[in-house]
Order: C-alpha cells, then sequence, then structure tokens
C-alpha cells in the first residue's frame, strides 16, 4: 500500500550529470535551495565550518492500513522534518588544484581531531561509546574540489558535533563520547617511521584483498605522476587517486581496527568510526565507488584472526549495495553479510545482478549473504523497521554473533542523494535494535552519505543511541507498540508493496537456511 507523501514539502530534488548516483557533478536545485555555484558560495575546507541550521516546512510521512471495518488508521507514523539539501551539493570545476589551494586551510580542523587524547568526563549512564574520526586530507579529486567524496565530509561531522552544546546544560553528544586519536607521525616526508605507526600492517588487508591489488596500491603511493595516477584511476569504476591514497586508505581502515580492537578488549562498549575513504565497494582485487580498501571487511577479518571473535554479523544500510564485502566473505559462514539498499534489477548502482535475494553465499556459506535489495524508490523508515523485525532480527538472533560491524551510509536518509526517506531517528532506533545482539558489541563505520547536514544529523542520532544505557528498555517499547500498530495484520501488508515483494524474496531465498524462516517455504 504505498505511502502519501505531503506535497507541501520543501525537500529539494536533485540534477545529476549522469544517471548513476556516483557521477562526479551534482548539484543542489539552485532556486529551491538558494544555492549559487560559485567558490564563495561553498565553505572550503578551512576553519570555522559550520553547519547552517535551516528552517523549513516539515513532512509528513504516514503508511496506512486498513481496519476490518475498512477505515483507515496509521500505522507507524514516521514524521521527519528535514531542511533541503544544503551546501554540499558538488560543482563541476574542470581545472586542476593543488592540495595547498584547499585542503592546506583544512588542517588546523584536522590537527585538531588528531590532538585529541584525553576521553571526556562521561556521565556514568552511558555507555562507554568510542569516536574517532579520520579525514584522510591527502586523499581528494585533483579535478574536482567539489566532488562530494572530500575531506570536509569528515571535518563537517567534527565540527558540528564539537560545536554543538545540550540544550538542557548537561554534556552534549560529543562530551559524552570517548574520543580516539590514532598515535602516528605527521610528517610526510618520513614514510617509513610513519608506516610503522599505523594501528595494521599489510598481512592485515592481505586477509581479505589480493596480493597483486595490494602491491598495485603500493606502486600507487610512489607515483609522483599525474597523468599516471588518472590512468590508474581510469582502469576502475568511480574512483580517483593521489599518491597518497594508498596510505590515506589505510588511515582510516587502521582507525577502524582500532576502535574494534578497544571494543573487543572491554575498553568501549561500541563505538563510530567517522572515517573516509569509505569502503564496502572496494573488492579483493578492485578499487571502486570511491572505496581503496574495505575498512569493514578488514576489521572483522581482523577480529576472527586477532580478537578472538567467532562470528560476525555484518549490516550495511548504504542505500548501495555493498558488493565488496559480500565478495570479500561470500565463501565464509563466519560472516554473516546483510545489505539493504536500492537495487532495481541490478540497474542501480554498482550495476551487478548480485545485489539480489538469489546471492546467498557459496558452499558452506550458503545462507550467510543475504541481500534486500529495493526495486523502487522513497522507501522510508517503516519499510527499514520491517526488514528489522520480519527478516534481519530473527535471522541475526539465530545466527547470535560475537560483534556486529555496521557499514553506516546515510545516503538512504530523507534529504540525500539515494532517493529514500528514512529519517535519522530511524536509524538511531535500527542501531538500538542491533545493540541487543553481541553483548552490545556495536561498531559502526562511515559508508556513504553526502548532503553534509544531514549526514551530521544522522551520525548524532545514532551515537545517542549507542551511548543510552536504557537503549534496551525503550527497545522492548518500540517493538511493543510497533506490534500493537501492526495488529491482527502481517506487517509486510502495510507497507509498500514492492518493498514487501523485495522482502518475502528475500525470506524465500533464505528459508531453507534458517529455522526462523522455515514458514516461508
Amino acid at each position: 500500500m504505498k505511502r502519501s507523501i505531503d506535497s507541501s514539502s520543501n525537500l529539494n530534488p536533485l540534477k545529476r550529470a549522469n544517471s548513476s548516483l556516483f557521477s562526479i557533478a551534482t548539484l543542489v536545485d539552485d532556486e529551491a535551495g538558494g544555492y549559487k555555484n560559485s567558490v564563495d558560495s561553498l565553505p572550503l575546507l578551512g576553519g570555522g565550518l559550520q553547519i547552517e541550521e535551516k528552517t523549513t516546512q516539515s513532512k509528513s510521512i504516514k503508511v496506512r492500513k486498513v481496519s476490518s471495518d475498512g477505515d483507515l488508521c496509521p500505522l507507524l507514523n514516521a514524521v521527519d522534518d528535514d531542511g533541503p539539501p544544503q551546501e554540499d551539493a558538488s560543482s563541476s570545476c574542470s581545472e586542476e588544484w593543488e592540495m595547498s589551494h584547499d585542503l592546506q586551510a583544512a588542517e588546523p580542523t584536522v590537527d585538531v581531531i588528531d590532538s585529541i587524547a584525553a576521553a571526556a568526563v562521561t556521565d556514568h549512564k552511558d555507555h562507554r561509546t568510542g569516536l574517532i574520526f579520520e579525514s584522510s586530507s591527502n586523499h581528494f579529486d585533483r579535478y574536482n574540489k567539489f566532488h562530494k567524496e572530500r575531506p570536509q565530509r569528515i571535518t563537517s561531522v567534527y565540527d558540528y558535533l564539537s560545536n554543538k552544546s545540550s540544550s538542557d546544560g548537561k554534556q552534549s553528544v560529543f562530551e559524552r563520547c570517548q574520543l580516539l586519536k590514532m598515535e602516528r607521525a605527521t610528517d610526510r616526508d618520513n614514510r617509513e617511521k610513519s608506516d610503522e605507526d599505523l594501528f595494521l600492517d599489510d598481512s592485515d588487508y592481505l586477509r581479505v584483498h589480493l596480493p597483486g591489488y595490494v602491491q598495485r596500491l603500493d606502486k600507487i603511493s610512489k607515483c609522483n605522476c599525474h597523468n599516471r595516477l588518472d590512468i590508474e584511476a581510469e582502469q576502475f569504476k568511480s574512483i580517483y587517486f593521489t599518491n597518497d591514497s594508498d596510505r590515506e586508505a589505510k588511515k582510516a581502515a587502521s582507525s577502524f581496527c582500532k576502535l574494534v580492537s578497544d571494543v573487543m578488549s572491554n575498553k568501549l562498549d561500541n563505538g563510530f568510526a567517522v572515517i573516509r575513504p569509505p569502503g564496502h565497494h572496494a573488492e579483493p582485487g578492485l578499487a571502486g565507488g570511491y572505496c581503496v580498501l574495505n575498512n569493514v571487511a578488514v576489521a572483522a577479518a581482523y577480529a576472527r584472526e586477532k580478537l578472538g571473535v567467532k562470528k560476525v554479523l555484518i549490516v550495511d544500510w548504504d542505500v548501495h549495495h555493498g558488493n565488496g564485502t559480500q565478495r570479500c566473505f561470500i565463501d565464509n559462514p563466519n560472516v554473516l553479510y546483510f545489505s539493504v539498499h536500492r537495487y532495481h534489477g541490478g540497474n542501480f548502482f554498482p550495476f551487478q545482478q548480485q545485489g539480489g535475494p538469489s546471492s546467498v553465499g557459496n558452499g558452506p556459506a550458503r545462507g550467510f549473504n543475504i541481500n534486500v535489495g529495493w526495486n523502487d524508490k522513497r522507501m522510508g523508515d517503516d519499510e527499514y523497521l520491517v526488514v528489522w523485525e520480519r527478516l534481519l532480527m530473527p535471522i541475526a538472533k539465530e545466527f547470535n554473533p560475537d560483534l556486529v560491524l555496521i557499514s553506516a551510509g546515510f545516503d538512504a536518509a530523507a534529504g540525500d542523494m539515494g532517493e529514500c526517506d528514512v529519517t535519522p531517528e530511524c536509524f538511531g532506533r535500527l542501531t538500538r535494535r542491533l545493540k541487543s545482539l553481541a553483548g552490545g558489541r556495536v561498531v559502526c563505520a562511515l559508508e556513504g552519505g553526502y548532503v553534509r547536514s544531514v549526514l551530521c544529523k544522522c551520525i548524532e542520532n545514532v551515537l545517542l543511541s549507542l551511548l543510552d544505557s536504557s537503549s534496551d528498555e525503550k527497545c522492548r517499547e518500540e517493538v511493543k507498540r510497533f506490534y500493537e500498530n501492526v495488529g491482527e495484520m502481517e506487517m509486510l501488508d502495510c507497507i509498500e508493496s514492492s518493498a514487501a515483494a523485495s522482502i518475502r524474496e528475500t525470506m524465500q531465498a533464505h528459508s531453507e537456511f534458517w529455522k526462523c524462516l522455515s514458514c516461508t517455504k
């Protein structure tokens, strides 16, 4: 049953140069958003980044079910209040540019991130939530300084969280988290010493990436010819390189693994790594979709090899299928990969048929690769909540993981580029459900999410759920209300019909592998 969307919504449409959401040029509607395509209208990476709050009309999304007497009654009444995509739209910039023009100005912000050593004094009621930032400022598109996947994604989140004060006079979300820093050299000329300071070594990447690919990235790091770097990038899909890209990607993966290590050693309860470049499109031997190394895959393999973890659940809620993560564990029954994404029969990035429900895993790992592929736009809170309750949580409980890793992309958020309608509050709620697994050992790594005003609020809501020590109680109450609203109806009949069909296809494909789905055979 289709949702009704208030036509008065001020949500801006996004103009794209190409049909792929990974096109380099992405423009927010100039007239509706008041955006001017000029350098002055976009804050660069320099100091004083501000996340401007704009007040707009709210958008109400209501899914209705039909009662036995034929009357319409609200189901979940998911309401979001989102502003238009703001300063984050990319602008085409054809001339080549040097790092000193834009990124040098960001160094004060990045230095602030790296210089924080002591954890903030946290409320005793909070969970110990680790927070780490890695902006990878030397990995960027040399031809388009406004490329949507750029260092400012990370520094803007840092500035938003660190500058936002609590309305009730208590500690802010940022102050309640425990900030981690990577102990490493910062002298770019002292490569040998700097590499020693990375948390991981090459053997950690080789658990999921092929030796030839790791060697290829190493050669790229030694290349000072821009033309050669461009030729290398053209061999992959939607990627750019600098000669620092390999090292910057390793810094991101190292940061995430450090956070996972602290959680598994009980120094922390959970955590969030706000890092780039993202990783879930990086396959064993291929870069792609802005991803160089697969951060989550590297961490999952690291946790199993070095931290004594037996079973890992990876949940990927990015709007794009994590083809790289799937490829890394397609034969591994100790890693359960679950992805919910836009699919459209394989006609949505990364444009692969393997993102559909029939890709269930190989050999002994059959049933441990689960894809819910949307075949329509505008999937929102209700659809994602039903996926969690009807499919993910029953299987996850049966799998009983020791660690939960989230590929936390937020391009499915309302107002971002994925043309879906998931609210920041819903991402927090999905996180709370996952905290009921693995003794609460949940660690998130940023993937997509390109409209910074939306991205900041989504991360903030996930952090609130991670911090909340009463989340189990809240979760039980939310689940109770959820089933009360559904009533005697089948919950799949209460959401958009295309979404229900996608969920049923996945359930049918996995019914032979999981006891909780045996009734769907």
